[in-house]
């Protein structure tokens, strides 16, 4: 390859990628045993719910003694609350099979098996091209450890929600399995 062809900002680039894949490798050798095992449980999940749901990993969360994980997402299509209750439900199912499928994180998870108040999904949506949301469409969905929300931002001021819309666990778990009931009614 002639480097002389290669532009000047495409170089800096493919330089910057190459570096944070070397600072990354670097820095995931030198994490504690545990944090590694739950990195590499969050890497895989992020990779099979990226392909199935076609959303962007933006962030994890997690504190040291495992009692919580969490992954964060961005969502480029308006999502109403059904279908934001059934995509966070199924990225949670998947999440919670990796954790608990996995036997070398389980030492050092504080409760095991891990259940749906141990693992949260967020979701935070714009619309087609990956522009902010306003009310009354949801621009943050999450199903973690108090249940699910929803929320609305106010176009007035953007730095504030303008409605907050929340589920108990049952409740979501009750009108998801609501919805596929009436989803395999209409496909029969």
């Amino acid at each position: 390859m002639n480097l002389k062809k290669i532009k000047p900002g495409r170089f800096l680039y493919f330089f910057l990628l190459w570096a944070n894949f070397c600072i990354s490798n670097e820095m995931n050798n030198q994490l504690p045993e545990p944090d590694r095992i739950a990195h590499n449980i969050i890497d895989e999940t992020i990779d099979i719910l990226t392909k199935k749901h076609h959303i962007k990993p933006c962030g994890i969360g997690m504190n040291g003694k495992f009692e919580y994980l969490e992954i964060s997402f961005q969502v480029s299509e308006i999502l109403n609350k059904q279908k934001a209750r059934a995509m966070l439900f199924d990225c949670k199912e998947i999440f919670l099979e990796k954790i608990n499928n996995n036997e070398k994180i389980q030492p050092y998870l504080k409760s095991h098996p891990f259940t749906f108040e141990n693992v949260g999904i967020v979701f935070y949506i714009g619309d087609e091209k990956n522009n902010d949301v306003f009310h009354p469409e949801i621009s943050v969905a999450r199903w973690s450890s108090n249940g699910v929300s929803f929320k609305t931002t106010d176009k007035e001021n953007i730095y504030r929600f303008k409605e907050i819309y929340q589920e108990t666990h049952e409740e979501a778990l009750a009108l998801v399995k609501k919805n596929q009931i009436a989803q395999q009614s209409k496909n029969e």
